[in-house]
C-alpha cells in the first residue's frame, strides 16, 4: 500500500457545474442552505471525528442509506461495506466555493479509490439528502462524498475533481428513492426489489473487482521489480566481463613490449656484429699494459 493518501485541498463551485451538456442541472438547489449546512456544527463534528466516510460508487449508500453498516448480509453471506476514504477538512465560502481534502484509507476500497483519483479517472462526488419545496429543494443533509467514475460536477482543480452526485430525497412520496439497512426486499414491490438487488450484486461485483485487480497490480509491481533487477544483474554482469576484458589486453600488452619489423631487428642485429671486432681488440690494448703493470709491482 502506497503511502501518501492524502488529496491536497481541492476547490470547486457549487454554482459552477463546469458542464453545459451532459449531467443534472442543480438551479433548482437552495444553495445557500447547503452552504450553511456544510458549514453547521453537526457536520464539522463529523469531520473532526473521522466518521464522514465516503465509498467508491454510490450503489452502498444508494441500497443502504447515506450511513450504510458495517457490515450486511446478501444471499446469505456476511458482506463488509468498506470505507474507501474520509472527510479531513470542509468548508464552503459564501461565493459558493467549497475547499476540501479527502484521505484514502489503507485498505483495498482505499488504495482502489486512490490508484483511480492518482490516474484523474472519475472524482468526489456529494451524497445529499434534501427536501422539496414546492420544486426547490433544500438540502437538509450533507453525508460528504463518494468516489465515482460519472459525477455531475466537472471542475478539475489540481489533481482531483469535485462532483455532486447522489441527491436523495429526505422523505419520498410514492416511489422509494433511496432504500436503507433496515428495508425488507421481500416488502417491496416487484420492479423495487429488482432494483434493490441488482444494487446488491453491483456491490458484490465491486468489491470483487477491487480485490482482483488489486491482485493483479501487485503482480505486476511484482514482475516489474524482478524485472529491473535482472536488469541491474545483467548490466552489472556485462560491466564485469568489459573490464575483465580490458585487464587481460593490458597484461597481454605488457608480456609482448615493443611490436618492430624483422627488417630492423636484423639492422640492429648487423650493426652489433659490426661493432663486436672493434670493441675486442680495445679490450685487448687495455689489457695488455694492465698485465705488465702489475707483472712489475705497479698498480694502476
Amino acid at each position: 500500500m502506497s503511502k501518501a493518501r492524502k488529496t491536497k485541498e481541492l476547490k470547486y463551485n457549487l454554482f459552477d457545474r463546469g458542464r453545459k451538456h451532459t449531467g443534472v442541472d442543480r438551479g433548482n438547489v437552495d444553495f445557500t442552505s447547503m452552504i450553511s449546512l456544510i458549514n453547521s456544527p453537526a457536520v464539522q463534528e463529523m469531520v473532526e471525528t473521522g466518521s464522514m466516510v465516503g465509498f467508491y460508487g454510490h450503489q452502498i449508500r444508494q441500497r443502504f442509506g447515506m450511513t450504510p453498516p458495517e457490515s450486511t448480509i446478501i444471499d446469505g453471506k456476511v458482506v463488509h461495506l468498506e470505507p474507501a476514504f474520509k472527510t479531513i477538512s470542509i468548508k464552503a465560502d459564501k461565493d459558493g466555493t467549497v475547499t476540501h481534502q479527502e484521505e484514502f484509507l489503507d485498505n483495498e476500497a482505499g488504495e482502489y479509490a486512490k490508484r483511480q483519483y492518482a490516474a484523474k479517472a472519475g472524482g468526489f462526488s456529494t451524497a445529499v439528502n434534501y427536501k422539496n419545496a414546492g420544486g426547490s429543494l433544500t438540502p437538509s443533509g450533507f453525508f460528504g462524498f463518494d468516489y465515482v467514475l460519472q459525477p455531475n460536477y466537472s471542475t478539475n482543480v489540481g489533481d482531483g475533481q469535485l462532483f455532486d452526485g447522489l441527491f436523495i430525497p429526505e422523505q419520498p412520496t410514492g416511489e422509494i428513492a433511496c432504500f436503507d439497512s433496515a428495508t425488507n426486499v421481500e416488502s417491496l414491490t416487484p420492479a423495487q426489489a429488482m432494483i434493490a438487488r441488482m444494487l446488491e450484486s453491483q456491490i458484490i461485483d465491486q468489491y470483487d473487482s477491487i480485490s482482483e485487480k488489486l491482485r493483479l497490480y501487485s503482480h505486476a509491481e511484482q514482475a516489474h521489480d524482478q524485472l529491473a533487477q535482472l536488469e541491474r544483474q545483467e548490466a552489472m554482469k556485462k560491466r564485469r566481463a568489459e573490464l575483465q576484458a580490458q585487464r587481460q589486453k593490458d597484461i597481454y600488452l605488457g608480456m609482448v613490449g615493443e611490436t618492430r619489423s624483422f627488417d630492423s631487428v636484423l639492422a640492429e642485429a648487423e650493426q652489433y656484429l659490426d661493432m663486436q671486432p672493434k670493441a675486442n681488440n680495445k679490450e685487448k690494448e687495455e689489457f695488455k699494459p694492465s698485465r705488465l703493470r702489475r707483472a712489475f709491482g705497479f698498480f694502476s
